[in-house]
């Protein structure tokens, strides 16, 4: 028989949970965490505990130590961190939480609200650490639980907080859903139905997208390949969930930047995700790549003005203007050079000279994007500009005409 370990705040929900495992027969065991919020906190800590004593079953609890002003977000990663670790400790395959039809009608609205792209309510059954999450009572309503409660006259805590106005969760849960149930009754079991429809529709899309996956991407240890023929004859969702998959896979965003680079006219293309992590478009290939693994950015020589050139993601206008803005055309020696940064650059300003390192430091360039930074060289070797960012300083202004830079 599996072992499962049952949350218990003390609420009306989870005990319902826990009298009703115990009485199936199930092999269970209490965890409790106690937040060190409230002054209530100490006595349902010592409540849950002797509850677990009357069902002659085992108690795992624990007083959270956080400083005040933490998130509840920051109090839940903590609570299930908890759970997890005594799961891995004392061999527990299953957590069961209390969730209830009436707490999926709320995180519904949530998700309307947020405008999430997979409203689907709350699983009822989810992988967790090295086991598994259930919900034994998502699709009964909080009346039903409480109707049982009573009648099999259990003992139960309110918590305060949760009247509380604060939280978008409790403002759902005492504004707005009074009000849906009054004009419409049947809202709590509609919704979870219709939750329940969306789950296994997604859960279809994500088993076709995991075996598209399969098919098409060519999976690296760091990397992937998928050509872009491909991901175009996907729909919307199919990339979005082909994304989160990829995403989940390699630890980090993908989504976005597929479909901006799929969305994009542009032949090439650069995104970069966070760290040394880039997702590339190039020759009809959308790449996740690192850095050190960046295709090269080949120089590009320019012998006339003006002109446009394509270098990586950026389009580069250099055009002829009349007034003293710009790089006076007789201060440059053609043809010039469109390349990226080398060691050892160095770039002159009114006073002397300045690494072009040390310049990109300074105006906060973070420091994944340098590498593909443009720089304009002309044929004595002088940096005009690193473009997008700064010009060289320039003396003699006196020329009528001079190159001005735009980057896209």
């Amino acid at each position: 028989m599996k072992k499962v370990l049952v949350a218990v705040s003390g609420g009306v929900d989870s005990i319902v949970l826990l009298d009703r495992l115990v009485k199936q027969g199930w092999n269970v065991a209490v965890a409790h965490v106690h937040h060190g919020l409230r002054e209530a906190s100490d006595e349902e800590y010592t409540f849950v505990a002797n509850i677990a004593a009357s069902y002659q079953i085992p108690f795992h609890g624990k007083r959270l130590d956080f400083q005040k002003g933490k998130s509840q977000e920051r109090y839940r990663e903590a609570r299930y961190q908890f759970f997890e670790d005594v799961m891995s400790e004392y061999g527990y395959d299953t957590l069961a939480t209390a969730h209830h039809a009436d707490d999926e009608l709320e995180t519904v609205l949530i998700q309307l609200h947020r405008n999430v792209i997979e409203v689907k309510g709350i699983p009822d059954i989810r992988k967790f650490g090295n086991g598994r999450l259930i919900r034994p009572l998502l699709y009964e309503s909080k009346a039903q639980l409480i109707e049982y409660a009573r009648q099999n006259e259990l003992e139960w805590r309110e918590d305060a907080t949760n009247q509380e106005r604060t939280y978008l969760r409790n403002l759902i849960r005492h504004e707005i859903v009074p009000k849906l149930k009054q004009t419409w009754p049947s809202v709590v079991k509609e919704v979870s139905e219709a939750a329940k429809v969306a789950r296994a529709d997604w859960d279809r899309r994500y088993q076709s997208c995991e075996r598209w996956v399969e098919a098409y991407v060519e999976l690296e240890m760091k990397a992937f390949h998928v050509k872009l023929d491909h991901v175009e004859r996907l729909s919307s969702l199919e990339r979005y969930t082909v994304g989160r998959l990829l995403s989940a896979r390699y630890e980090v965003n993908v989504t976005e930047a597929i479909e901006k680079l799929v969305m994009s006219q542009k032949d090439t293309g650069i995104y970069h995700l966070q760290g040394e992590w880039f997702m590339t478009k190039r020759n009809r290939v959308l790449n996740l790549v690192q850095r050190l693994n960046i295709y090269p950015l080949h120089p590009i020589q320019v012998e006339t003005l003006p002109t446009v050139v394509q270098f990586g993601e950026r389009t580069i206008s250099l055009s002829i203007e009349e007034g003293g803005e710009g790089i006076p055309l007789h201060e440059i020696t053609y043809p010039l050079t469109i390349r990226t940064i080398k060691p050892g650059d160095r770039m002159r300003l009114t006073v002397g000279t300045k690494k072009v390192a040390r310049i990109l430091i300074d105006e906060k360039i973070e420091r994944s994007i340098r590498p593909m930074l443009p720089l304009l060289e002309d044929a004595s070797g002088r940096i005009l500009a690193i473009i997008g960012v700064r010009v060289s300083d320039f003396l003699d202004k006196s020329d009528a005409n001079c190159l001005r830079l735009m980057v896209k």
